[in-house]
């Protein structure tokens, strides 16, 4: 707690200048370097301006690995400021630089105090710029000094010079960009502080992306050179019992045909065509078990190219874990380049060195917490507090007796999982019925029951969206916001979930600061889950360290006593790690690996 206490000192000081901020110094800084996707990026040069004394400092490469720490002050008094500042924390990693004490990134800042709206000229650097009318380097010009550094070099005396030009005008862009900031947005100690922890959490993604996801290569490389077989007799084995594909090609008509035949109810749109999109795949089996290999295998077909997956040199999974993205403010890294992006059985290939372990720990029913805690609805908290909200609420709905669990009633539980989470979203009737398979009228009478049973949650839900559709702000505990722009037309379900997404969004990057200071080896955040790496003999005592980060991490969401049950996996080297939901696939694609490659 000591970590995050300072940001509610009770002040009522304005900050109308960067003169005002309480720091002896501030610096801004940037960093160019190059490298492939998976790969450690490697430092070109650095370029550093003193706001205090003006001073402009550059270094070039072979400067730079040959300090030992950063030739400015990175201690509690001063200040570092950059724009998406995870990339220049990547450097100091890689140089061996422990990371600055005070991180103000304006590019967290900028999209926070944007989010809902859309830039005209976008969230990067040259956007914000245009946003505060502040001139800048041109598109063009920019994106041809970038070809030049991530062509590697060598380069010439003058490209050298002025490729620390170009270093160097982004940290001269900052000064008044940051001006501008901190005379609209950054104008107080409890604005500051907030601004602070965003900083404080590029740390930790620039510590998780340095880590990587350890990868199982040779396996990889096999696949990759079989994968158009393993596809095409993957899709005749699955396909025996569906009659659905030609090919690779998905034939609507004969699925239609198959849900006909077998009596089982379909969504379709507006124009009344099924409704084919992956979401409603992934809805319709989970409740409808029949569905659920024919969804595996349009998932897995949609995979088209392996080697998108990046993966360095060093057989680790790299890829911008694009913090902030969503409005939410969750990550959104790349579906393709991320371990975690395609279909679950690709999980499989990930496998810890000889002597290692990993363990992945996620918080149990995390958005229901959130939920209950924020809007003071006790009988929704006391149901998540059981270890089960959606039994309980199956229990209440009459749809299961006392004293039914997850296996006793596994597709009533199924149900209500579906109903719970749906009504955050605000999904309608006929949408629940849609994705359960329930008729509309047991769709409807779930809903009012869900209604009844949760009256202080959707008192809370409903203001929340009045607020969102009057243009007001909504925020978080500790300030991301959204606010839509003028003139826009949201739909009521755009704010009904965002305080549950959001507020899980920063219990996430709370937890990751924690464990990553704490020395703790996270390899990636995944949406409400970590992935924990350490050698085998001290897993089970990192694993409880990590537990205890996410506890209290959830706690400063939920407020002093709630906090959110943590769940762990653990897998030991010779093992790779394994989705519940991935293993059947995983065993088909695995047979049918021996099979074009024996």
């Amino acid at each position: 707690t000591t970590l995050f206490c300072y940001i509610f000192r009770g002040s009522f000081d304005m900050y109308r200048s960067t003169n005002d901020l309480p720091f002896k110094e501030i610096f801004t800084v940037d960093f160019e370097f190059y490298g492939e996707e998976g790969e450690i990026k490697t430092p070109v040069c650095m370029a550093v301006r003193d706001l205090k004394s003006g001073a402009v400092c550059r270094y070039w490469q072979d400067e730079l690995l040959n300090m030992e720490e950063p030739p400015f002050d990175t201690g509690v008094k001063s200040l570092f400021v950059a724009y998406y500042a995870s990339a220049e924390i990547a450097m100091f990693k890689v140089l061996g630089w422990e990371p600055p004490a005070n991180i103000l990134d304006l590019f967290t800042e900028f999209v926070c105090n944007t989010n809902g709206q859309e830039p005209r000229f976008g969230r990067g650097l040259v956007g914000a710029l245009k946003y505060f009318n502040l001139s800048s380097i041109g598109a063009e010009e920019k994106d041809q000094m970038r070809r030049l550094i991530l062509s590697r070099g060598p380069w010439s005396q003058k490209q050298k010079i002025d490729i620390l030009d170009y270093c160097q005008t982004d940290v001269d862009v900052l000064v008044p960009l940051l001006e501008a900031m901190v005379a609209r947005w950054i104008n107080s100690p409890n604005e500051l502080g907030r601004a602070q922890l965003r900083g404080r959490y590029m740390t930790a993604v620039a510590a998780m992306e340095y880590n990587g996801v350890p990868i199982d290569v040779p396996l990889l490389t096999l696949l990759q050179a079989n994968w158009s077989k393993i596809q095409l007799k993957l899709v005749e084995e699955v396909d025996r019992s569906y009659g659905v594909y030609e090919g690779k090609t998905f034939k609507v008509k004969k699925f239609e045909a198959y849900l006909a035949k077998n009596s089982i109810a379909w969504p379709r749109l507006e124009s009344g065509k099924l409704n084919l999109k992956r979401e409603t795949f992934s809805d319709r089996s989970k409740t409808e078990p029949r569905i659920a290999p024919l969804h595996a295998l349009r998932k897995t077909l949609s995979v088209l190219n392996l080697n998108n997956l990046a993966v360095g040199p060093d057989e680790r999974n790299r890829c911008m874990i694009s913090a902030f993205k969503a409005k939410t403010g969750r990550n959104q890294p790349s579906n393709s380049q991320f371990i975690f992006g395609p279909a679950k059985w690709f999980r499989g290939l990930i496998k810890p060195a000889e002597g290692n372990s990993i363990a992945y720990l996620d918080w149990s029913s995390q958005e229901i917490a959130v939920a209950a805690a924020l809007s003071g609805d006790e009988k929704m908290w006391n149901d998540y507090a059981t270890g089960d909200p959606y039994i309980s609420f199956a229990i209440q709905a009459g749809l299961a007796p006392i004293g039914a669990n997850k296996l006793t009633h596994p597709y009533e539980r199924s149900l209500c999982k579906q109903i719970v989470l749906g009504t955050q979203y605000g999904m309608s009737a006929r949408g629940m019925a849609d994705r359960t398979g329930i008729h509309i009228i047991e769709a409807q009478e779930l809903l009012q029951k869900h209604g009844e049973t949760y009256r202080a949650f959707w008192t809370w839900a409903k203001q929340n969206v009045n607020t969102g559709l009057a243009g007001f702000p909504l925020s978080t505990k500790f300030g991301w916001r959204m606010c839509v722009g003028a003139g826009s037309k949201p739909k009521p379900n755009t704010f009904l979930n965002w305080p549950m997404q959001a507020h899980g969004a920063e219990m996430l990057r709370f937890a990751c600061c924690l464990a990553t200071e704490a020395g703790l080896k996270v390899c990636a955040p995944i949406h409400d889950a970590l992935l924990l790496e350490a050698p085998t003999s001290e897993i089970t005592e990192q694993i409880a360290r990590l537990s205890g980060h996410m506890r209290e991490a959830s706690e400063f969401i939920l407020g002093t006593g709630k906090f959110c049950g943590v769940e762990a996996e653990v897998f030991h080297y010779p093992d790779r790690y394994m989705d519940e939901n991935g293993k059947d696939m995983w065993g088909r694609i695995m047979r049918l690996l021996e099979e074009v490659q024996p």
